[in-house]
């Protein structure tokens, strides 16, 4: 089977997505069930079938029909949405993309059949209706999830419905500028150039600049919202007060004008019916698209990693906060004035109501550590953590040192209570030798651990 450009297209964005979700960590079964989708979707739509329906559909000129498309092709862009969201656990930059894409090929399905503004009005209206149904119905389907992340979903159903129309209004025109500079004429137009003579080198430098300056800030964003969105998928991305969308909208746009002039210049100066300007053509948008697929993906897959650092940052932090609390108390305590064997026995019973959490703060630690160096070594080449100029080996051992030393702790204290218990059992009169020969070496050992812990916290600061 011969593959067309629809069949090439939607299968270089599966490869892409699959290869960003095995960097990101996601399963063998994940990533093949992922390319499988994607392979379906490729055959239907790049099918002899589908090229026919989707021209019928654009070719129907029925007066119903012609009223309806527009709201048709908004719920099935509003589920496309709903759809995405719930699968990806609402994030932006999957929302943005699909609804790019949605509105690049729904473009020739949004056209009105009417000029009077009477009319136009309440269709768009209702379009703007109909996508919020779809998206809604769709998101319903799972309660718990909407739910869960309400905040969000609020928040990308503005985000996605102007991505849409920035992918109606303005990317398809640039799809259909691409798609024109790099199909060979038909024979009907293939005609002698000669009267073309102009260079169009300053062009393609000029493309080059916009391009680049287009994909870094596109990174950016990319990255930023990837961070959030593995930080707190959950929580609003947006401060409250913050409505800078239509300003972030606006500049992309306005940044996107730059490449496109630039390549309009350069197809009205190098025609198609060269066939040397036509493979010129095909390899400028291969390597555009490589420039954008690369940027994007580096950038979502450091925003991705990046958010995840600092969730586990946190949890580490806690961690160590709840385990220090308690430690602080059971130290309060020892550090009493106790004078007489009585005093050990009232304070190590108040010790030993507490080693049960403390002990259960030290495997929460543990825990948490050992997630989190599995995290480290399971990355890939692609890795964020070469920005963080804290987070070094030493760091990790540093760590672990402390974490063995704390269990030293737990360890000494519980053979003091048991201690200390068993002093209690004893007449008073032989309480004080026993405290002597028993109690006392384990009081010298703990001031050696603690000059051990001190010691360490001095390296680390």
């Amino acid at each position: 089977m011969t593959l067309n450009r629809r069949h090439k297209a939607i299968l270089f964005i599966t490869l892409v997505l699959t290869g960003c979700a095995l960097l990101l960590g996601a399963e063998l079964k994940e990533a093949i069930g992922f390319m499988m989708l994607g392979g379906a979707v490729a055959w239907a739509i790049g099918s002899d079938t589908g090229s026919k329906f989707y021209a019928g559909l654009k070719g129907v000129s029925g007066s119903f029909y012609s009223w309806v498309r527009l709201p048709l092709a908004m719920v099935l862009a509003g589920g496309i949405l709903g759809a995405v969201l719930l699968c990806s656990r609402a994030n932006p930059v999957l929302a943005v993309v699909f609804m790019c894409a949605a509105g690049i090929f729904m473009a020739p399905l949004t056209s009105i059949p009417t000029q009077k503004l009477l009319l136009r009005i309440p269709l768009i209206l209702l379009a703007g209706v109909a996508f919020f149904a779809g998206l809604a119905g769709v998101i319903s389907i799972d309660i718990s999830t909407a739910d869960r992340y309400a905040e969000r979903y609020g928040e990308l159903a503005v985000t996605g419905f102007m991505a849409l129309l920035v992918g109606i209004f303005w990317l398809s025109k640039g799809w259909r500028l691409v798609a024109k500079s790099i199909t060979a004429p038909s024979s009907a137009e293939t005609a002698p150039s000669a009267g073309v003579t102009d260079r169009a080198w300053g062009q393609y430098i000029s493309l080059s600049f916009g391009v680049i300056t287009l994909a870094l800030w596109l990174s950016l964003l990319a990255w930023s919202a990837s961070s959030t969105w593995a930080y707190a998928p959950e929580k609003s991305a947006v401060p409250k007060g913050n409505n800078n969308l239509l300003v972030q909208v606006g500049f992309v746009v306005v940044l996107a004008l730059w490449p496109y002039h630039s390549w309009r210049r350069i197809v009205g100066r190098e025609p198609n019916t060269e066939p040397k300007n036509l493979r010129r053509h095909r390899r400028a948008t291969t390597l555009v698209g490589m420039t954008f697929v690369i940027m994007l993906s580096l950038a979502v897959t450091y925003g991705i990693q990046n958010g995840n650092d600092q969730h586990m940052v946190e949890r580490i932090t806690a961690a160590g906060s709840d385990l220090t609390k308690v430690g602080t108390k059971i130290g309060a305590i020892k550090q009493r004035n106790l004078q007489t064997t009585y005093d050990y026995i009232q304070a190590y019973a108040e010790v030993e109501t507490m080693l049960p959490e403390f002990e259960s703060k030290i495997q929460q630690c543990a825990a948490v550590y050992a997630e989190a160096r599995q995290m480290d070594e399971s990355r890939g080449f692609i890795n964020t953590q070469v920005f963080y100029k804290s987070h070094t080996p030493e760091m990790w051992k540093n760590n672990y040192e402390a974490l063995d030393l704390v269990r030293q702790a737990d360890s000494l204290t519980k053979q003091e209570t048991l201690t200390i218990r068993n002093m209690a059992s004893l007449p008073a009169s032989l309480q004080p030798s026993y405290w002597q020969t028993e109690f006392k070496p384990l009081l010298v050992k703990e001031d050696e651990l603690r000059e051990k812990i001190q010691t360490l916290s001095a390296k680390t600061k």
